[in-house]
């Protein structure tokens, strides 16, 4: 990595959080690509920091699943098979399901203010005549973590964060249609709309219904490359 693709840490930040946070955002939005060794000198030198924080923020990618151990290699970001997608997804189409039931049992008005106004900017974004994929997958990552925040359960908020994380990844390396951020948009409000109904039921099943239509869209095309594959073999 010669070239900077990190920026570099405030003085005033934590800077091992602030760390993980710019190593985080550059993998799932690309910039890092999977497969590419994370050289905490090298590291360290584009965010203009100490190697400390930087090797802590490399441990917790691992620990989150966005990097790999490779011993005496050192960390490596992390590459996702097509198949393990799919399983992820699964998994997540249930546990964001179960986020949004305990959301809309527990929300209050200023947690609702806190949800419409992430899906407000993200809306004016796309309306201002489009949006950058790496800006809408942290509006992404913004609504799901307020609605994981609300659910209030810490074990659900940590295993959902660790998913999310390595859904974008994902989405970075695998996923071939044109990006459509108005879909998801769509789906967030939603699911805003019925927790702010209080409907606990339907707020599940927008949640769960949002995750299933992205693992649909790709088993179709995953099954069409593969079908592909086997003709050409």
């Amino acid at each position: 990595m010669s070239v900077n693709v990190l920026d570099p840490i405030q003085p005033d930040e934590l800077l091992a959080d602030r760390a993980y946070r710019e190593l985080s955002r550059a993998i799932i939005t690309g910039r890092i690509e999977p497969g590419t060794r994370l050289s905490v000198p090298e590291l360290a030198r584009q965010l203009d920091i100490s190697r400390s924080p930087v090797r802590e923020a490399v441990q917790r990618l691992i620990y989150d699943g966005l990097a790999e151990n490779r011993g005496r290699r050192g960390a490596i970001v992390a590459q996702i098979d097509p198949r393990d997608f799919l399983s992820l997804l699964e998994v997540r189409q249930l546990l964001e399901g179960f986020a949004a039931r305990k959301a809309a049992n527990n929300a209050t008005e200023k947690d609702l203010q806190r949800l419409r106004a992430v899906i407000d900017r993200h809306r004016s974004q796309i309306e201002a005549g489009g949006i950058e994929e790496p800006t809408h997958v942290e509006f992404d990552q913004a609504f799901h973590s307020a609605v994981r925040d609300i659910a209030g359960n810490e074990d659900l908020t940590a295993i959902l964060g660790r998913m999310q994380g390595r859904a974008h990844l994902s989405f970075a390396t695998l996923w071939q249609e044109p990006f459509q951020p108005e879909h998801a948009l769509a789906e967030h409000a939603a699911i805003v709309d019925a927790i702010a109904a209080g409907d606990a039921e339907a707020a599940e099943a927008a949640a769960s219904a949002h995750i299933d239509c992205v693992r649909q869209r790709y088993a179709e095309r995953l099954g069409d490359t593969t079908t592909a594959d086997d003709q050409g073999s």
